[in-house]
């Protein structure tokens, strides 16, 4: 029988490989990036040996023919102005051939835009992407501007390595240089008053201090030109204000914004700073300060992982996103997030997936900062602050409604904390508001009843374990809802760690904020499991910052 041999492989018969990210050999490319590596080879087919002339009649007669042949040119035609040398002569091809307003252009780029490998883009497509952007801005073509949002986004929060505050210069950068454009979009305007002020929290030290004084300009300029725009990021507009009134450039704002509001804006003439803490703030605004990639590992966890194993994805995590010192400021954007923008479908409630309050009680254990920790508190409960049931949504503060009804069994100091930390932030956050804020955390505990969150406050507040301060407490912020009559003695309230009724102290508690597994209920499985792995201490529980101006 005769030998047979394979024929050798012709290398030249493969397809190209795309060349837009910087992929391990055994990393697939997505489908979108080959299509566009072929439609450059058939660019590069057209135009071979041509003139500039010839070659530009050879693409125009074939995007004549059919738009399945003119979104081919123009994806092959992108594709070279990422990688080639120069980009700008593939540039000029497309505008003469594009004949949708750039919207298939656009498309395209959106996807890389958008991609959750965005880090790993290689340094010349990144510098051409953001090119062809501000290209695309400067002729003001239709949808340039969902570009800029995305790559907004993709400016990672606690993050000060050299790639990313690249990025960070050169969108802002875009955005300055086409400062007319800018203002006529005010989507693109709160959301750069919103980012990059978060941003300019994490700008410290010498290295970042003429970027975070371009930043902190930008944001300033925004909001005073373009308030009514800046506005639409409602309430965590202020939350983010708040922080940055410590920085030097912010100040004159925040006190205008506190003490003189007409000043910045006629609309806040009659109801002063109250009129935007109680707009809540949009899920795109909150998703924003997520990466894709971030996003994208967190719903993995959020939608598929059960209950008894979801804490080696979470370590994985937070190793991943949050191990950096400077990457803590991350904890209030993901506790957010996780309230305001992921709200779990019916099914993913009825399974035995992870539910959301249990991944915030298990994020919060890996806080070591005092400051972290009180910001993530706030977070966790600034929707509460300025509830309406009307305007605001029940699954954004459910989170925080859960995680202290779960755990009053098993770790009854984790609700007392939260209590008492409720009742700190509705007497000192904003003192002036005090009494409206007393009553929208109340409305709060109504509502998650009226809905089925809880059945009552009942259980709670009968917990041999908790306290009579934690009690009084729950009376002042729930006169409704609980009975009025004095709390009982109780030999049990030793348990929480306090056995006086100085209600000041146990506001100011030095007991820690969390230090045990996660509450929930029937979840041995996962007790076990965590305790076999080491979990880092978590910060002290310390008071969160006012509104007050004058405090700072």
């Amino acid at each position: 029988m005769a030998e047979v041999h394979a024929a050798p492989l012709d290398s030249s018969s493969l397809p190209a490989a795309p060349q837009l990210f910087k992929l391990e050999p055994i990393d697939v490319a997505d489908v979108w990036q080959q299509e566009l590596v072929d439609s450059f080879q058939v660019v590069s087919q057209l135009t071979s040996g041509k003139s500039s002339g010839e070659a530009h009649d050879a693409l125009q007669q074939r995007a004549s023919e059919n738009m399945k042949s003119h979104n081919e040119l123009v994806s092959g035609l992108i594709y070279g102005v990422l990688t080639e040398t120069p980009g700008d002569i593939y540039f000029r091809q497309l505008s003469l051939i594009a004949r949708d307003g750039y919207a298939h252009a656009i498309s395209r780029l959106q996807l890389l835009a958008s991609s959750q490998k965005f880090s790993q883009l290689r340094h010349k497509v990144r510098v051409q992407l953001v090119w062809v952007v501000s290209a695309l801005v400067r002729g003001n073509a239709a949808g340039s501007e969902s570009l800029a949002l995305l790559l907004t986004r993709q400016m990672r929060g606690g993050d000060v390595s050299q790639p990313n505050l690249w990025l960070v210069q050169q969108v802002l950068t875009l955005l300055e240089s086409n400062y007319e454009w800018l203002i006529a979009h005010p989507q693109v305007v709160a959301t750069a008053a919103y980012a990059f002020g978060r941003l300019t929290l994490d700008l410290g030290g010498t290295r970042t201090e003429l970027l975070r004084a371009q930043c902190g300009a930008l944001v300033v300029r925004l909001i005073r030109e373009r308030f009514a725009d800046c506005a639409m990021v409602g309430r965590d507009l202020v939350r983010m204000l708040q922080d940055a009134a410590k920085l030097p450039q912010f100040r004159d704002l925040w006190a205008d914004l506190m003490h003189r509001p007409h000043v910045i804006s006629p609309l806040l003439a009659q109801g002063g700073i109250e009129q935007l803490l109680r707009v809540p703030t949009p899920r795109v605004f909150l998703a924003n300060r997520i990466t894709f990639a971030m996003e994208a590992r967190l719903l993995f966890i959020l939608e598929h992982v059960p209950v008894t194993g979801y804490t080696r994805n979470l370590m994985w995590f937070v190793h991943r996103y949050l191990s950096a010192p400077e990457a803590e400021t991350l904890y209030a954007d993901i506790i957010r997030y996780i309230c305001g923008v992921f709200h779990p479908s019916n099914s993913v409630l009825a399974s035995n997936i992870v539910p959301r309050y249990v991944f915030l009680g298990s994020l919060l254990r890996f806080i070591r900062s005092q400051v972290v920790a009180a910001n993530a508190k706030l977070a966790l409960f600034y929707d509460w602050l300025f509830y309406d049931p009307q305007a605001d949504n029940i699954m954004n503060v459910e989170p925080g409604v859960l995680i202290m009804a779960r755990s009053v069994d098993r770790y009854p100091f984790l609700t007392a904390s939260f209590i008492e930390f409720l009742v700190f932030v509705s007497e000192a956050y904003a003192p002036s508001l005090a009494p409206a804020i007393r009553r929208s955390v109340g409305l709060v505990m109504r509502d998650a009843i009226d809905k089925g969150v809880i059945p009552s406050l009942i259980p709670i507040y009968e917990q041999p374990r908790l306290g009579r301060p934690t009690k009084r407490h729950m009376q002042v912020l729930f006169p409704l809802l609980v009975p009025q009559d004095p709390p009982q003695s109780m030999s049990g309230e030793a348990g929480n760690g306090r056995d006086n009724d100085d209600d000041d102290e146990c506001i100011h508690s030095s007991e820690p904020l969390l230090s045990h597994p996660s509450p929930g209920d029937n979840m041995e499985e996962e007790e076990r499991e965590e305790d076999t792995l080491p979990l880092p201490p978590v910060a002290k529980a310390v008071a969160v910052d006012t509104l007050d101006p004058v405090s700072r």
